[in-house]
């Protein structure tokens, strides 16, 4: 019965992809792409191979055992979160990706890319100095306590904020990748931010700095999806994060220095096999949430751990009686095993909050937001801090869709964005001037081509743009007489 839901979990998956490759929406820069790769990878193709294989430690890790009902309702579930996500999503951002540069953009793009090296010049040290009072064997995690009742890691030493600072380093390494052109040189940031990271055992920071610079790269070019060496280099940051995820870095930290040969070498003998580990396990995680919820809570949470967005931005410094995690807690996972280092997932997260209901419900809000926001950077003009805040947005929907949850988002968002704010405001405050006034400058002097006439139009509202072109057409075509 259990591999009939598995079949069933493969035909959706199919079917789904099959239709939004071949319809026109489909493109890399599209949300369904990456929750079409999330859904596919930890919920049909690594359930089957946990099953294949035969391996159970995670239940054994987590102290309980599902039943066959509890595992096909997971598969049942997740299949119907991953319905809903794409019908609002590709219902709402059901048009084809379009590259709408033109001379305005160009030139504002060229007047931000100087103003760009302040942005540098005023957060590369804080970076640094996030990276080097972290780096080190351990050390990344050094001073985090870990609450039992909750099972949450408190920062007991540091401001969290300090350890996040480094983060900054995706959209920073991206954007200048970006605005050089992908030159040699401007990739150097990058690899140095990659390798520091990976020595730390962090790894989705340096991923999502990877897949947003291959974005970058294919906006530039104009690619809607990537070519040969595009995928092979998205094969070689696969394996990178696997092998750095086998050790948590250690094997790195020993080639330069900061770890001892023989620690390194058990934690390659405590090696696991690619997608067996608990980076991976949404699976079990969910399986877990429907063993205890409501079959042994006895409620649900109905959406009420969305509260900690509101209390997470405070350090606990500066607040002794800050609740650990949720504010409001109404369910303890750890009275019906051990969860630690658990992530829900989008259909996860549903369920904790209303089983079956709370799945469509999360996940067709999710579909819906994210479709509104693509055809919203597909159909308005592309300047450059738009496709800045587009481009990094998408990757940070990697570690979303795992977690499920808002305060994920605000969480590396908050920081990843954080550049590109503070490149708006210098913006702004120094007076450069944005793609529309030099559009309209363009077009005073009569120096606009086609793009920008288009694009121009595209602001103005909607029936001021269908008079204007039934003018257009009236001078085309004249009515006889």
């Amino acid at each position: 019965m259990y591999l009939i839901a598995l079949g069933f979990s493969m035909l959706c998956l199919f079917g789904v992809g099959f239709y939004f490759v071949r319809s026109s929406a489909f493109s890399l820069f599209h949300p369904m792409t990456f929750y079409l790769a999330f859904h596919g990878l930890l919920f049909v193709v690594r359930p089957l191979l946990m099953y294949l294989s035969g391996n159970d430690e995670m239940y054994r890790a987590y102290e309980f055992t599902p039943s066959l009902s509890d595992k096909i309702t997971v598969i049942v579930a997740s299949n119907l979160g991953f319905l809903v996500f794409s019908l609002f999503c590709l219902r709402f951002g059901n048009l084809p990706m379009r590259f709408t540069q033109n001379a305005a953009i160009d030139e504002e793009r060229a007047r931000l890319s100087r103003l760009f090296w302040w942005v540098l010049i005023l957060l590369g040290p804080l970076v640094l100095y996030s990276i080097y009072r972290s780096f080190g064997e351990d050390s990344l995690y050094s001073g985090m306590v870990m609450d039992r009742n909750t099972g949450v890691a408190i920062n007991t030493n540091n401001v969290g904020y300090l350890l996040d600072l480094q983060t900054m380093a995706v959209s920073l390494t991206a954007i200048l990748a970006w605005l050089l052109r992908f030159r040699l040189l401007s990739m150097m940031p990058m690899a140095l931010f990659v390798v520091f990271r990976a020595g730390q055992g962090g790894r989705g920071p340096f991923v999502i700095a990877l897949v947003a610079a291959g974005l970058f790269y294919l906006y530039d070019k104009r690619l809607k999806t990537p070519r040969l060496r595009v995928l092979l280099g998205a094969a070689l940051v696969v394996s990178a994060f696997n092998m750095i995820g086998a050790d948590r870095g250690a094997m790195l930290r020993q080639t330069i220095g900061l770890q001892q040969k023989d620690s390194v070498i058990q934690a390659q003998k405590d090696r696991e096999f690619f997608l067996y580990g608990m980076d991976f396990a949404n699976m079990e995680f969910f399986e877990y949430l429907v063993y205890a919820i409501p079959q042994r809570s006895g409620t649900y949470d109905y959406f009420m751990d969305n509260l900690q967005v509101f209390t997470e931005p405070i350090p606990r410094a500066w607040w002794s009686g800050k609740p650990v995690g949720e504010p409001l807690r109404r369910i303890d996972l750890y009275r019906y095993g051990f969860p630690i280092g658990m992530t829900r997932s989008l259909p996860g997260e549903g369920w904790y909050a209303l089983g079956w209901l709370g799945v469509a419900i999360w996940c067709g809000l999710w579909g819906a937001c994210l479709g509104r926001i693509y055809r919203s950077f597909v159909l308005k003009p592309q300047t450059p801090m738009r496709v800045a805040f587009y481009l990094v947005f998408l990757p940070s929907l990697i570690v979303t869709f795992r977690d499920g949850t808002v305060l994920t988002l605000a969480r590396t968002t908050g920081a990843y964005f954080t550049p590109i704010v503070i490149w708006y405001l210098f913006a702004r405050l120094l007076g450069v001037p944005k793609a529309s006034e030099l559009s309209a400058w363009r077009l005073q002097a009569g120096q606009a081509g086609p793009a920008e006439r288009t694009a121009r139009l595209n602001t103005l509202p909607a029936a001021v743009r269908r008079r204007r072109l039934a003018l257009a057409q009236d001078r085309a075509f004249p009515t006889a007489e």
